[in-house]
């Protein structure tokens, strides 16, 4: 098999519907490019994601007054993960998209008035336009950002304006339409962007680390022993309606869609979705692709009963030449493990399964048998939890593999004292053995609190990327976007002066610090403690950026401000600059006396 380096991206952290539905949780990470690795060619590992929240909907996404059709209109995190294929994350989820009043719904594609046009390229004003529909909102753009990287190929990027003329950079990742961005999308482009955009959809807005197969060259064939479970097949056009007004939008089952099932995906309950089952579990028909009639298979070797995925499939008399087929991992339980010192099984309907685990004090364990690794020695391990309990410190576990060395592991909160958000965090790990004769204890610390575990799975080896900034805040660049004169004294510490925009604050307003080079941050404080403790935004969001230039289309955080002291913490962030902007104002000034960080270079 031949081999390409593609570089690997984080996690996005922002949501959509098929804005909502592609777009998954607002929790996940930012898609900056992290550093390079090398996997085989064709192989795609992808996290999940358009969800309802955020997505395709009457005014983000696919419908017919506001989404893409043929005349007017088209507007894709992820990234690039394991030594085995793209790594990207979740998006459009379930409550901004796919229904009848917020995109993909059964009688509408992606319509005109969300600036989206079929016949002109993506990078064209009569493409997709920056005055309305999906560049005017960040639900909009975050189905941009989607689309940008099921279109294009990783290392390009799309530049756009929004309807403030603000630019947005948005970066590619599959390359199935690559003539898209300057040129028409003919109907193998749409049919190949429908299938992915459909592919990452996640009605429950947590981001699930899939792995992708499919005939086009820029993903290809080839499975991964880290994503054992066939899920499905999705195939179709979801940009334009059909004679009869309806999307032919599908899927199929894979044999282990009931394996190993997590909220949002096929084989869980999933609302406000653009696909149907093409071969529902009626008249004598069980669903799954790989039946006569159903979808042509591609086999693994020749001779080889064994398939890796959909060549084509049948949906509604049309044979489709463009699935997609898709892979999830191995996932553990936390109600499933070994429980100890007082831990407790706690039920509710947004965790996996219906249960997690709660009141993990500072000396309890959680011991997890027999997780499956697909190589030795260092892996990346998706832990998803929530934070029952209030405070807004960060959150640790002390880890061991296989009884070795404990690598203590800090948490960001998903949301205090809210039983019902589940989040998720990517951690580095070493010790692991090939296959499935791993242990992994979650421990206490003795000293802090601990999250509520749901479930846990490993997705790949890990490498920890570079550090090459500076903690030292007074070689930090920094940028206003308004009163530059002062920007500096955002950043000089002192909590006696003051940068200001001298004016009231505007949505769209923003503060940028550039650490010279990337560094690892978890937290951000914006100190107004001893000057004019008042000039705090209604709400903001964090953007992240690893050249300085190109700063993610979705936030890594965002949140409301707060007097006095603003404190923003999140999942570990590697980044070489940070944006601050407002995204509600307050009618006052917006000030920031200091910028105060957890920055770190090791």
């Amino acid at each position: 098999m031949n081999t390409l380096t593609l570089r690997r991206m984080g996690w996005i952290g922002a949501t959509m519907g098929l804005t909502s539905a592609l777009v998954g949780c607002n929790d996940a990470q930012s898609e900056d490019v992290a550093n390079d690795t090398s996997v085989a060619e064709g192989y795609v590992d992808t996290t999940n994601g358009l969800n309802s929240t955020n997505g395709l909907n009457a005014s983000n996404g696919l419908n017919s007054s506001n989404g893409l059709n043929a005349s007017n209109g088209l507007n894709s995190s992820n990234g690039l993960g394991s030594v085995n294929g793209l790594n990207s994350t979740n998006g459009f989820n379930g409550s901004n998209g796919f229904n009848s009043s917020n995109g993909f719904n059964s009688s509408n594609g992606l319509g005109s008035t969300n600036g989206l046009n079929l016949s002109n390229g993506l990078n064209s004003s009569n493409g997709l336009g920056s005055t309305n529909g999906l560049m005017t909102t960040p639900d909009g753009r975050t189905t941009v950002s989607y689309m940008v990287k099921c279109a294009l190929a990783a290392g390009d990027t799309l530049v756009k304006k929004d309807q403030n003329n603000a630019n947005y950079t948005f970066a590619g990742s599959l390359g199935l339409a690559p003539e898209y961005k300057t040129g028409g999308c003919a109907k193998d482009c749409a049919e190949r962007l429908s299938a992915c955009l459909m592919a990452h959809v996640n009605t429950s807005g947590v981001h699930i680390p899939l792995w992708m197969t499919s005939p086009e060259t820029s993903i290809g064939w080839g499975q991964s022993p880290y994503f054992p479970t066939a899920e499905g097949t999705f195939f179709g056009q979801i940009f334009l309606v059909n004679p009869s007004n309806n999307l032919d939008g599908y899927f199929c089952n894979g044999p282990s869609v009931s394996d190993d099932v997590v909220p949002g995906r096929l084989g869980s309950t999933q609302g406000n979705v653009p696909y149907a089952n093409a071969y529902p579990k009626t008249a004598g028909m069980d669903g799954l692709c790989a039946t006569a009639n159903h979808c042509t298979m591609h086999a693994l070797d020749a001779g080889v009963t064994l398939s890796d995925g959909a060549e084509s499939c049948v949906g509604n008399g049309i044979t489709w030449t463009h699935p997609m087929s898709v892979w999830r991992g191995q996932i553990f339980q936390a109600e499933n493990a070994q429980l100890d010192s007082g831990v407790s099984i706690v039920t509710g309907a947004t965790n996996s399964g219906g249960k997690r685990i709660g009141t993990i004090g500072p000396n309890a364990t959680v011991t997890f048998k027999n997780v499956m690794a697909g190589a030795a020695g260092t892996n990346q391990l998706v832990v998803y939890y929530a934070d029952g309990d209030s405070g807004n410190g960060l959150r640790y576990f002390n880890v061991k593999v296989n009884g070795g060395s404990v690598q203590n592991k800090a948490f960001s909160i998903v949301a205090q004292a809210d039983w019902t958000k589940i989040g998720q965090a990517m951690i580095t790990l070493t010790g692991f053995n090939t296959g499935s004769s791993n242990t992994v204890q979650f421990m206490g610390d003795g000293t802090h609190a601990a999250p509520d575990l749901d479930w846990i799975e490993v997705i790949g080896p890990g490498s920890a990327p570079a550090l090459t900034g500076t903690c030292d805040e007074s070689k930090w660049v920094e940028t206003a976007s308004t009163n530059t004169a002062d920007q500096g004294l955002a950043n000089d510490a002192s909590l006696t002066d003051r940068w200001t925009t001298n004016r009231n604050m505007a949505n769209g307003d923003y503060f940028k610090l550039d650490f010279t080079g990337t560094v690892k941050l978890t937290s951000l404080t914006l100190n107004n403690s001893q000057n004019s403790s008042g000039d705090y935004a209604g709400s903001y969001a964090v953007y992240g950026s690893t050249d300085g230039t190109t700063f993610s289309p979705t936030p890594f955080a965002n949140s409301s401000g707060a007097a006095g002291i603003t404190t923003i913490h999140f999942s570990e962030q590697i980044v070489k600059a940070v944006k601050i902007v407002v995204t509600s104002s307050r009618g006052v000034w917006w000030s920031i006396s200091e910028i105060q960080s957890s920055c770190a270079t090791q």
